[in-house]
């Protein structure tokens, strides 16, 4: 592989694995919402709770209200899972995406330390002939 193949590998890696990890980003804003959402309906039924009304249970608006927070809750409960499940699988994704770009440094790297130790190995064979084959062309 040449260097500026292995350059664009790279770069393409890198790019992936940020395009990977932008979405995991999303997704853990997502999850952070309805967390925030589970955590505010909580505070409602606690408050709630607390200013226990005896009129609203006498005409049943008790029974109304906890059946739409055990619905709201369930709903962002099942939002929640189905989000932790998308994350289990965004984070083995990110994980591969950063291994590519590891990878990929690591072939950059190598091509780079053959092509110096190339180099080297040239200026060192010119330098060898010119210790022995200049001192010949000098005495002609």
């Amino acid at each position: 592989m040449r260097l500026e193949e292995a350059k664009t590998l790279h770069a393409l890696a890198d790019a992936r694995y940020r395009a990977r990890q932008q979405l995991f980003q999303t997704l853990l804003q997502r999850e952070n919402a309805i967390r925030a959402d589970l955590a505010k309906l909580e505070a409602q039924a606690k408050s709630a709770e607390q200013s226990a009304n005896p009129t609203m249970k006498s005409i049943g608006a008790d029974v109304i209200w906890n059946a739409w927070l055990g619905k709201s809750k369930r709903a962002l409960n099942m939002k929640l899972a189905l989000i932790l499940a998308e994350k289990d699988q965004h984070i083995r994704q990110v994980k591969q995406a950063y291994g590519k770009v590891l990878a990929s440094e690591e072939i950059v790297k190598t091509i780079l330390q053959r092509q110096l130790e190339g180099a080297r190995k040239v200026d060192l064979e010119t330098a060898i002939d010119m210790s022995l084959f200049g001192n010949e062309l000098n005495k002609s």
